[in-house]
C-alpha cells in the first residue's frame, strides 16, 4: 500500500495471527511467500535478505528471485477488511483496502498541492484549506485564463505555435537543470516511488548534497531504505542525517558504508538514536574508519535504543576495547539487537574473549554475530562456537 505509514490498526491485538508478519510483527503489507511457504511483508523480507539469505522462521536458504506474491484470496480478503484509523484526520472504521482512496480523495488533513502546481504555484497545505487558497491564488486564476485560451486556439493554427513555445521553454528549463549536480541528484531521487529503496551509491555525494537527499528522499519520498555508500560524506553531512532521524516514521535502513565518517558525526547519530524517536532498524557503518571512540558512542546508544535490530560495523578499526563496550551494553541493557557484524576488524583478538563469551551466554536477542576475519585464535573460536551451539536459531560466523 502507498500510504501504510499514515494509518494505525483498530483492535490490533485481535488481528488473526495468520495475518501477522514474523519480521515486523504487523499485519502483512503486500504479502509475499517463500518456497518454504512462509509469508512476510514484501519490504520486510527484502530488507532481511540484504544481510541474511535464509528464511527468518525455518532458516531454509532463500533468495529474492524465489519470492512470489500471495494469491490466497482468503488471506488477501482478510487483510483488505482490516479496520484502520487515519493518523492525519483521525477518522475511524476505514477498511484497509479503501485507505488509499481515503487519502487521495477524502482526508481533510492530507497535504496537497494547488491545482496550478504544474504552472509553478508553490503552495502546499491541508486539503481542507485548498479551496480557500485557490480563491485567492494568482497562479490558479491565470490557469483558468490559460485553459480558456487553449480552448479557443483549438480551431486556429496558433495552437501549434503556442505548443512550440511551451516546448521550447521546457527544453530550456531541462537543459538548465542538467547543468546542476544538485538537480541531477534530485531528479534521480524523483524517479523512485514512494516508500521504496533509494540507492545513491557512487554518486559523488558530498556534505553539500545531503540537504537535498534529506528533503527529496527521506521527507518527500519517505524511503524505507537509503543507500549512501561509496560517496564523500563527512561530519557535516552525517550531522544533518542524524537530525533527520528525529521523529522519522519511514526510514528503516540507513547505509553509510565506505564513507570517511568522523567521530563527531557518529556521536550525533548515536545521540539521536538514543532518544528512541525514530523507527530505524538497520544501521550500516561498514568501512567507515570507525575507531573505539566511535564504538563507545554506539555502545551508549544501545543502552537505551529499542528500534535498531541490525548494526553492521565490519571492515573498521575497532579493537578489543570497542568490543568490550559493545558487549557490556548487550549484556546488561539491550534486548532488541538481533544482528551484530564485526567482520574483518583486525584489531580484535583474544583479549576480549571473556566479554564475547558473556555476551553470547547472557544476551537473548542476538540471532547472528559476525566475527570472521578477526584475530581470534582457534582456541577462542572453539569456546565461542561451543556457546553458540547451545543457543537455538543462532548463527556465529568465525
Amino acid at each position: 500500500m502507498a500510504h501504510n505509514n499514515e494509518y494505525e490498526y483498530e483492535n490490533e491485538s485481535s488481528v488473526d495471527s495468520e495475518l501477522i508478519c514474523a519480521i515486523c510483527l504487523n499485519p502483512f503489507d503486500e504479502p509475499i511467500s517463500t518456497l518454504c511457504e512462509h509469508i512476510f511483508c514484501v519490504d520486510c523480507i527484502k530488507l532481511w535478505l540484504k544481510k541474511d539469505l535464509s528464511c527468518p522462521i525455518c532458516r531454509e536458504i532463500l533468495i529474492e528471485n524465489n519470492l512470489k506474491s500471495v494469491i490466497n484470496q482468503n488471506i488477501l480478503n482478510k487483510l483488505d477488511q482490516l479496520q484502520v484509523k487515519c493518523r492525519l484526520c483521525q477518522q475511524k472504521h476505514i477498511k484497509r483496502k479503501r485507505f488509499d482512496y481515503h487519502i487521495d480523495k477524502q482526508c481533510s488533513k492530507v497535504i496537497v498541492s494547488c491545482s496550478a502546481a504544474d504552472i509553478k504555484c508553490p503552495w502546499k497545505g491541508q486539503r481542507i484549506d485548498l479551496q480557500s487558497h485557490q480563491m485567492n491564488c494568482i497562479y490558479y486564476s491565470n490557469r483558468k485564463l490559460f485553459n480558456h485560451q487553449v480552448q479557443e486556439n483549438k480551431i486556429t493554427s496558433s495552437k501549434l505555435e503556442f505548443k512550440q513555445i511551451i516546448l521550447s521553454l521546457l527544453i530550456t528549463l531541462c537543459l538548465e537543470f542538467i547543468n546542476s549536480h544538485s538537480i541531477k541528484i534530485e531528479n534521480l531521487i524523483n524517479q523512485y516511488p514512494f516508500y521504496s529503496t533509494i540507492s545513491l551509491s557512487n554518486k559523488h555525494l558530498t556534505d553539500t548534497d545531503i540537504s537535498i537527499v534529506i528533503n527529496s528522499a527521506i521527507i518527500n519520498k519517505k524511503c524505507k531504505i537509503l543507500d549512501l555508500g561509496h560517496n564523500q560524506i563527512n561530519s557535516q553531512g552525517v550531522i544533518q542525517l542524524a537530525e533527520s532521524l528525529t521523529n522519522n516514521t519511514t526510514l528503516k535502513m540507513l547505509s553509510l558504508h565506505s564513507n570517511s565518517l568522523s567521530e563527531i558525526g557518529i556521536l550525533h547519530i548515536a545521540e539521536k538514536l538514543s532518544l528512541n524517536n525514530s523507527v530505524l532498524k538497520w544501521l550500516d557503518l561498514e568501512s567507515t574508519d570507525l575507531t573505539d571512540n566511535s564504538t563507545e558512542y554506539l555502545a551508549a546508544m544501545l543502552k537505551t535504543n529499542t528500534s535498531v535490530t541490525g548494526l553492521w560495523l565490519s571492515n573498521n578499526r575497532i579493537s578489543d576495547q570497542g568490543v568490550k563496550m559493545l558487549a557490556l551494553a548487550l549484556i546488561y541493557y539491550n534486548t532488541t539487537l538481533k544482528y551484530l557484524d564485526l567482520e574483518n576488524n583486525r584489531l580484535i583478538n583474544d583479549s576480549c574473549l571473556n566479554y564475547l563469551m558473556n555476551m553470547l551466554e547472557q544476551n537473548q536477542s542476538l540471532k547472528t554475530v559476525y566475527l570472521n576475519k578477526c584475530q581470534l585464535s582457534m582456541t577462542s573460536k572453539t569456546k565461542l562456537q561451543t556457546i553458540a551451539n547451545t543457543k537455538p536459531k543462532f548463527r556465529l560466523l568465525l
